[in-house]
């Protein structure tokens, strides 16, 4: 499934993204993460507002990001998929390049209405790879 080139996007780094020891929060981070993956699903699979939940989420720190790093580029990358969900290997650079953060999470499709899982799409298949 890693066949797919890594979907990337930019984001500008915000006042309310650091803490008072001058590097981003982890809910930053979190953050991030999310509106890529929004921003992600909105591009790839043509919807207006995408429904999924993250069924889990683990993010390894590997360096700090400071005010001057931005702005940051986010990647996000399918790596499995089951009939309801994605599993999504993401990475946060700095302006530089350097590796930030990763993370690998599991995003479960959503039926809002009947609040449960639901299968994927034929339009999420394609862009999850299959």
């Amino acid at each position: 499934m890693s066949a797919h080139t890594a979907w990337r996007t930019t984001f500008h780094l915000r006042f309310r993204d650091f803490d008072y020891l001058g590097h981003m929060t982890a809910t930053s981070y979190l953050a991030f993460f999310e509106e890529a993956r929004v921003a992600w699903l909105v591009e790839g699979a043509c919807v207006a507002q995408p429904a999924y939940v993250v069924a889990r989420q683990e993010i390894e720190f590997e360096r700090e990001v400071l005010p001057g790093d931005g702005p940051v580029t986010l990647t996000i990358e399918p790596i499995g998929r089951s009939a309801h969900r994605v599993d999504v290997r993401e990475e946060l650079r700095g302006a530089d390049g350097t590796l930030r953060a990763r993370s690998t999470a599991t995003l479960v499709m959503w039926d809002r209405e009947a609040r449960r899982s639901r299968a994927i799409s034929d339009a999420e298949r394609r862009l999850f790879g299959g």
